[in-house]
C-alpha cells in the first residue's frame, strides 16, 4: 500500500507476527479449533507451533472425530480429553528456556467451520507453561481487524480458572 506522499505503508510488527501465527493455525490438525503460536525475541522468530496430535499419532482431522465434540464440551472444558498438543506447548517445546526468557508469544485462533478469527486465549495449563518459560508478553488476536489484539504480560495471565 502506498501513502499519499508516495511512501510505502508497511504492516506493523505486531500484525506481522500475528499473521504468521494465524498462518500456522491453518496447519492445525484439530477439527474443533485451530491455533497458531509464534515466539519472537529481539525481532527474530525463534519458534512456531500449532495444535495437533503428537508426532506419529493419528490426527483428529484424519480420523474424522474429536472426543471433546462428541461429548459436547466447550472452550475451557475437558482439555484432558483432547488428544492435541496445544500451539503454545509446541512452540515452547521447540526451543530452550534460555532462548525464551524475555521473548513474546503471539497467538491466533481460527474457527475451522468458517475460517473466522476466534478470540485467542491460552488455556490454564498453557498459561502456567508460558510463565514458567520466561515469556514476557502474550499478544492475542481477538478480531479480524489489524488493531484487534490484546497484549498481556505473561505473569498476569489468568491460569487458575
Amino acid at each position: 500500500m502506498v501513502k499519499p506522499n508516495g511512501q510505502q505503508q508497511r504492516i506493523s510488527k505486531v500484525n506481522t507476527y500475528l499473521n504468521v501465527a494465524e498462518t500456522f493455525a491453518y496447519r492445525s490438525t484439530c477439527i474443533k479449533r485451530k491455533y497458531g503460536a509464534v515466539i519472537v525475541k529481539d525481532d527474530t522468530v525463534i519458534s512456531t507451533g500449532y495444535n495437533g496430535s503428537p508426532r506419529g499419532l493419528d490426527n483428529c482431522c484424519d480420523i474424522g472425530r474429536c472426543p471433546r465434540i462428541e461429548l459436547d464440551m466447550h472452550q475451557g472444558e475437558g482439555y484432558g480429553m483432547c488428544r492435541a498438543i496445544h500451539a503454545e506447548q509446541n512452540a515452547l517445546l521447540n526451543c530452550s528456556r534460555e532462548q525464551m526468557v524475555g521473548a513474546d508469544l503471539y497467538l491466533a485462533g481460527v474457527n475451522p467451520s468458517d475460517n473466522t478469527v476466534h478470540n485467542a486465549k491460552p488455556c490454564p495449563l498453557c498459561a502456567r507453561l508460558i510463565i514458567q518459560a520466561g515469556i514476557e508478553n502474550v499478544i492475542m488476536r481477538i478480531g479480524e481487524k489489524e488493531d484487534e489484539y490484546l497484549v498481556i504480560p505473561a505473569k498476569d495471565l489468568i491460569w487458575h480458572t
